[in-house]
């Protein structure tokens, strides 16, 4: 692969047909179909290598809008790795997904951030290791919410050809709604609910810019169990950590958190074969650090198993 990445071109706004033209043509388009019967696309990155790179975005997270992610697979590209850039339900604000019907034709559901049943993963993250296989060795790599989600996936599922588990700015939900700028959201969703408009849109955003519906706010407050690294609050009690038996990296940026460094090592001190790193100057999304991140996740995945 060679790079295509435009500077001049930002992501989100002013984007080229062209930049879009450059960046896919490097990749093959795919699509697996989930127990549910719902169609995820992704972006395979193939090269006839034994290992692949398995990476899940966290919320609202897609292909577009990941810089950090592509250089990531890249990378991986770069030293005999095949990637997929696996799509979930989770994916982009608002998506429309084919979905197969019993009767053989297709309509669709809308899901994407706003709509999401964090549920649900469990049939994304099957349906993506279906399709690695075939591979020798696969390394799960997983950005904010994705964590959470593989997390949770991993407690009562063991890909036998999964070696390695890389969770990069692990989301503490803890609290979650309790941010002063997620004020009043969850009173607003059973109001809409009650009222009968679960698929209402709430009036303030997650982390004021993100939509989300009335359903999915209460989604994520009826599943405490996706609240499974709680580095901000645990005392090294992170139980369902030590169910990621696989050598595991954790990565946050500096510019996350005052205690960046010490929340990760709580989680890595969980983990069973835990490890951690730190990105200077770095945020959430790992901007204009996206190359030492990848050189950081590349060293871990070439490293021998501890």
């Amino acid at each position: 692969m060679q790079s295509a990445w435009m500077e001049h071109a930002p992501i989100g706004k002013n984007v080229t047909l062209i930049f879009y033209r450059e960046i896919l043509m490097q990749y093959e388009y795919i699509e697996v179909k989930t127990k549910q019967n719902i169609f995820l696309n992704g972006f395979y990155a193939k090269g006839g290598n034994k290992s692949c790179v398995l990476f899940v975005p966290g919320f609202a997270g897609n292909f577009m809008e990941n810089k950090f992610a592509r250089v990531l697979v890249e990378e991986c590209f770069k030293n005999k790795m095949d990637a997929v850039f696996a799509h979930n339900q989770g994916s982009s604000q608002v998506m429309s997904f084919p979905c197969l019907k019993a009767d053989g034709t297709i309509s669709s559901v809308v899901r994407g951030a706003a709509y999401e049943h964090l549920e649900d993963c469990v049939y994304d993250l099957d349906a993506w290791f279906d399709f690695v296989k075939d591979y020798e060795s696969v390394y799960l790599i997983a950005h904010s919410l994705g964590c959470n989600k593989v997390v949770h996936y991993l407690r009562d599922h063991k890909p036998t050809n999964l070696k390695k588990v890389v969770l990069l700015a692990p989301q503490d939900n803890a609290g979650f709604f309790d941010l002063p700028m997620h004020a009043g959201m969850v009173d607003e969703a059973k109001e809409n609910i009650k009222a009968g408009w679960a698929d209402r849109l709430l009036t303030k955003k997650m982390f004021g810019c993100l939509v989300m519906s009335s359903a999915t706010c209460l989604n994520f407050i009826s599943h405490p169990e996706f609240n499974n690294i709680p580095y901000k609050t645990a005392n090294g009690d992170m139980p369902m950590l030590r169910e990621i038996t696989w050598p595991t990296l954790v990565v946050i940026g500096s510019q996350e958190s005052e205690q960046a460094e010490v929340c990760m090592q709580k989680v890595a001190m969980a983990l069973p074969r835990g490890q951690y790193a730190v990105i200077p100057n770095a945020n959430h999304l790992f901007k204009n650090q996206e190359k030492a991140l990848a050189n950081r996740v590349v060293e871990f995945l070439k490293e021998f198993d501890f």
